[in-house]
């Protein structure tokens, strides 16, 4: 049938993947759902991700186990026959479904047994503990003590330095870095002088002491260095003139100066003990693994089910014709649970992504303040609290992993920093990491498109079309799963994976026309709308406010570094129960009727929550201004 339009004609609307060809011989090999594999063998990447579509054979068997995460496959793939819109990032979550029951406690309070609201389970970090920064030097005073058993006593050139973390993103918070400065272990420190050449020094000591320095939150060390190197021997003949006592020579005089580092990197490195010496200072080992817990949510949706929708959705997971699919998406019933589930589906996938605690009363400690279940016939029994599963973000945040740059600029060297620390934080664990990807929304995705292209020209001399791979896309069985387009990053030794994708898209554009009803950002954005649905000329924000409609559309502004293989969504059990109308058995109308409409309605539900193992192999960048930053990347550049 001809349409006005000229886009092709929707999935929903066409074969369905588990029906026969157009001549009804041969099944084809696609799917009502498919499984995304993201992990250590694609290289921690959506571009390399092994997708495989579950076939009618594979739902037959999956229909036939009464297990929890067989029937969210199967509600997800119900949704796909009654037309509900593709979403890549749908699929790929469902795809990390993995069964947490086993991990589900409960607890005896008042002689009730209550199911907790959370689970706990072990969260793995990144360990990093090999640089400390300088932040103050002076000559040792002793404040560091000194083993007693060491053989060592203070001397005149040892030189006492105060160290912290520092404030690199490769920095790992670490408790009593003190631990760390093994009496009678080396550092290297590298820094440099203060004239006009700034010329680097490298110099190497040996550690006599070490003790806690920390202020208040901040993790410090104070450490007493004594140095070494060839050259030390001929100030040592006169040990007074190392701190100046005596006349010295200029020789001397710089000699000893460059053993005093105020500021710099120092590096802790190997000892050097012979077998016949005594050594017994065992090195810190902080375990890279703690106990967290993951909170539980259960969702309900319910769906209207009459006899011939049972029939039609039967014969088509059955792998039947096409007249079944025509008889689908186009019953009313149908319809209505298409929207049903689409609408469920979508809200599912916003809360995977930015659901809260319920209440500052969301914590193991304080957990029997939350809302309470209780039993149907007896409000004093509590069986659960209820709780809120915390989205992706919001775990990210817990562990200092969103960043906001306040509607600032995001440059080109904020951007290639954040992918190098990430690229590193996912090798930790012996994974080879040659593609980072990020998902944002398409405004976003052009002005890389822009930016990259200045970066390329200017840096090196080339084009995009040696250093990108412009509008790639990922599909499964004629169906788009994401676009996306990669571009190398030579500084960073590794490529980057740009993803827009319709989600992140509409949370910029329906706030924007909610502040301007014209549409995007516009010169009275932050316009009231009056009672009678017309625009006021008063601002909603008093005279003379910028429009708040630019100003919503920078603050949605994000870019998601989402490693999908440390991503999981747990599944801690699913429900189903089916409730027929009418009872004709017990219903005064119809004592004397022998037939009746029968209606089913499908109630069901999931406890879930969401899992991340290691933070640090995510990043969050929100906030940015895309106009300015792509200025001042092309400042950058040239």
């Amino acid at each position: 049938m001809a349409t006005n339009s000229s886009l092709p004609t929707p999935s929903a609307s066409g074969a369905s993947s588990l029906v026969k060809d157009q001549s009804g011989a041969n099944f084809t090999t696609a799917n009502v759902a498919r499984i995304i594999k993201v992990d250590d063998s694609t290289g921690c990447t959506l571009t390399n991700a092994s997708i495989k579509g579950l076939t009618p054979a594979e739902f037959e068997a999956l229909s036939n186990k009464e297990i929890d995460l067989a029937r969210v496959i199967a509600s997800s793939a119900e949704a796909k026959v009654l037309g509900v819109r593709q979403r890549g990032l749908v699929d790929l979550l469902n795809s990390s479904i993995t069964n947490i029951k086993p991990l589900i406690n409960k607890v005896n309070v008042a002689e009730q047994s209550i199911i907790l609201p959370y689970i706990q389970r072990r969260q793995r970090s990144i360990l990093n503990s090999g640089y400390f920064a300088v932040e103050a030097g002076a000559a040792a005073d002793g404040t560091s003590p000194i083993d007693s058993n060491s053989g060592y006593s203070l001397a005149p050139q040892d030189w006492e330095v105060t160290v912290n973390l520092g404030a690199s993103d490769w920095a790992t918070p670490i408790d009593h870095i003190e631990r760390y400065f093994l009496t009678g272990g080396f550092i290297v420190c590298n820094w440099w002088d203060s004239g006009a050449g700034k010329e680097p020094i490298e110099v190497q000591f040996q550690i006599i002491g070490a003790a806690d320095a920390s202020a208040g939150n901040i993790q410090k060390a104070k450490v007493t260095l004594r140095p070494v190197g060839k050259q030390i021997s001929a100030t040592y003949a006169n040990q007074a003139t190392w701190n100046g006592t005596t006349p010295a020579s200029a020789t001397q005089v710089a000699l000893a100066a460059q053993y005093k580092p105020t500021y710099g990197i120092v590096q802790t490195i190997a000892n050097n003990v012979n077998d016949f010496e005594a050594w017994c200072q065992n090195q810190p080992t902080d375990l890279s693994v703690k106990i967290i817990v993951n909170w539980l949510q259960t969702t309900r949706e319910s769906r209207t089910i009459d006899q011939s929708y049972k029939e039609t959705l039967q014969k088509i997971m059955n792998g039947d014709v096409n007249s079944y699919l025509k008889s689908m998406v186009y019953t009313p019933l149908s319809e209505q649970n298409k929207i049903a589930a689409q609408a469920s589906q979508d809200q599912w996938l916003r809360s995977t992504w930015f659901n809260q605690p319920i209440s500052d009363k969301q914590t193991p400690e304080t957990y029997m303040n939350l809302p309470a279940v209780t039993d149907p016939e007896d409000s004093s029994c509590t069986l659960e609290y209820k709780s809120n599963a915390l989205g992706i973000k919001a775990l990210l945040a817990e562990s200092n992993r969103v960043k906001s740059k306040s509607g600032g600029v995001y440059t080109l060297e904020d951007l290639q920093s954040d992918i190098y620390y990430l690229k590193r934080n996912r090798e930790q664990d012996g994974s080879s990491i040659s593609v980072v990807d990020v998902m944002t929304d398409r405004f976003t995705y052009n002005k890389l498109f822009e930016v990259f292209n200045k970066y390329y020209q200017g840096r090196y001399g080339w084009g995009l079309d040696r250093n990108a791979q412009i509008n790639q896309q990922i599909t499964h069985n004629g169906i788009l799963l994401f676009n996306y387009s990669m571009f190398d990053l030579p500084e960073v030794g590794c490529q980057l994976a740009v993803f827009h994708d319709p989600y992140f898209d509409d949370m910029i554009n329906h706030g924007a026309q909610m502040f301007n009803g014209d549409g995007f950002a516009g010169a009275d954005g932050d316009k009231a709308i009056k009672d009678d649905g017309s625009r006021s000329t008063q601002p909603v924000f008093g005279t003379g406010n910028a429009s708040k409609s630019a100003e919503y559309s920078k603050s949605m502004r994000s870019m998601w570094f989402i490693d999908w293989s440390d991503v999981k969504i747990g599944i801690a059990g699913t429900n189903s129960v089916t409730r027929k109308w009418p009872k004709p058995e017990v219903m005064e109308s119809y004592k004397c009727r022998m037939a009746h409409k029968e209606t089913e309605y499908s109630l069901r539900s999931t406890k879930w929550t969401t899992m991340m193992d290691v933070p640090a192999r995510h990043l969050i960048v929100e906030n940015f201004d895309v106009a300015a930053a792509t200025n001042t990347w092309s400042t950058y550049i040239t």
